[in-house]
């Protein structure tokens, strides 16, 4: 009996010690996506104070003064403070552009310009660049960083659609942003829109 109760004890602690193992490597991957994700936006950076105190989690908690530039081939950095997200935009919506980046749909107005600014990005797979979009709420503010503008955008609505509703990235008469990502396993849309409060040029 005794022999029995040790082989079960023995069982046991096996089994705590593969879940506390899975649990730490979870842990580990989605550590190494975020430090994946700073790699991408770091450079987006301009100052040095985020390097020094936030380390992985630095993007999260940056605010509108926080000096940015456009780097590689993107046309212009999105940063939405309030909710932690930041990242490149790069014209393009396949899948190898939204592996790395907010991708912009060519056919929509570009930044700070008189129509629709259409992007879109991953929530949960790849680097996850729009994972907190469904936190963002109306009256939030999007910033828009591109080589000689900063835009700023203020949220007007957010709905979730199907993925048939193409009507919501029509061109507008207004100068407005719209950002999309998927939900419900894909089978429904985010979609939050601004329209733009403020520009300012760049100084060198």
């Amino acid at each position: 009996m005794r022999k029995h109760k040790i082989k079960f004890n023995e069982i046991l602690i096996l089994i705590v010690f593969i879940a506390v193992v899975s649990f730490t490597a979870i842990n580990i991957k989605n550590l190494l996506k975020r430090e994946e994700v700073k790699n991408i936006t770091e450079a987006i950076t301009t100052g040095s104070n985020e390097k020094k105190s936030g380390g992985i989690f630095a993007s999260l908690y940056s605010n509108e003064d926080t000096p940015l530039k456009v780097t590689g081939n993107a046309i212009a950095v999105l940063d939405i403070p309030s909710r932690g997200i930041r990242g490149q935009v790069v014209n393009g919506i396949d899948d190898e552009t939204l592996k790395n980046y907010i991708g912009r749909f060519e056919s929509s107005a570009e930044p700070g310009q008189v129509g629709n600014f259409c992007v879109a990005a991953h929530n949960n797979i790849y680097t996850e660049l729009f994972a907190n979009l469904h936190n963002v709420q109306i009256g939030d503010r999007v910033r828009i960083v591109t080589m000689t503008n900063e835009y700023i955008y203020r949220v007007t609505s957010k709905e979730v659609v199907t993925p048939d509703r193409t009507d919501v990235l029509e061109g507008s008469t207004k100068r407005e942003i719209t950002m999309i990502t998927c939900t419900d396993a894909a089978t429904r849309r985010v979609v939050v829109k601004g329209e733009l409060l403020s520009e300012k040029i760049i100084e060198e």
